[in-house]
């Protein structure tokens, strides 16, 4: 069997850490990609520049979101849009991937894997409380071994494909649940309706007697 030869770099050497500053301005709408919105099921905001109380940073259209604020959550997020008036809180690291030498979808299971996941909680600038940061030129400095491209892609594309069809079935999971709730609040009329159907049946049976 023969082994493929793995390349030494560093994430800089494969990534480009792009830190244009925004001031969102009134009366323009921007999608906002935060850390609430990351939790709350990976969906961007939509807001006026009047409601965003801070400076944010350009989000380019094809690139990865790294979030160095609490790495372990692994808040890492995939931005393959051309939409306009993209950017991000200040908290995400805007990485442009060079895919001339690595695969965009090797690049972000490459970043959100436990052995960098465990180094950087290990390297993080503030310990104090809930909030640990780590160092944007710690993380850019962190070395690491790629297979040639062709290996690359073959396993990007494996994990990516597991990974729509985790999404797919937490879908069909959901669907599942809300028509299991529908079902349930439907059942649950029926029965009332019932109840009030056998009260009035036996209301109607019971006379009171009249004293002569």
């Amino acid at each position: 069997m023969i082994i493929s030869k793995l390349r030494s770099m560093k994430i800089k050497d494969i990534v480009t850490f792009v830190s244009k500053s925004i001031t969102p301005q009134k009366g323009v709408t921007y999608n906002l990609y935060s850390l609430p919105s990351f939790d709350d099921g990976k969906t961007f905001e939509v807001l006026d520049g009047a409601d965003i109380q801070s400076n944010k940073y350009e989000v380019p259209n094809k690139c990865i979101l790294f979030n160095k604020l609490n790495v372990r959550f692994k808040r890492v997020w995939r931005i393959d849009s051309q939409d306009e008036n993209k950017i991000a809180s200040t908290e995400f690291l805007p990485l442009v991937v060079d895919e001339d030498v690595v695969d965009f979808q090797y690049c972000y299971y490459l970043l959100i894997s436990d052995k960098i996941t465990n180094y950087l909680c290990g390297q993080n600038t503030n310990t104090s409380g809930s909030h640990k940061r780590i160092d944007p030129d710690n993380f850019l400095n962190i070395e690491i071994k790629l297979p040639k491209m062709s290996i690359q892609k073959q396993i990007g594309k494996t994990l990516s494909a597991l990974d729509h069809k985790i999404v797919l079935n937490k879908q069909i999971n959901d669907n599942l649940e809300a028509k299991s709730h529908t079902l349930q609040n439907k059942h649950s009329q029926i029965c009332e309706y019932n109840k009030s159907l056998l009260l009035l049946h036996y209301a109607n049976r019971i006379r009171p007697r009249i004293s002569a």
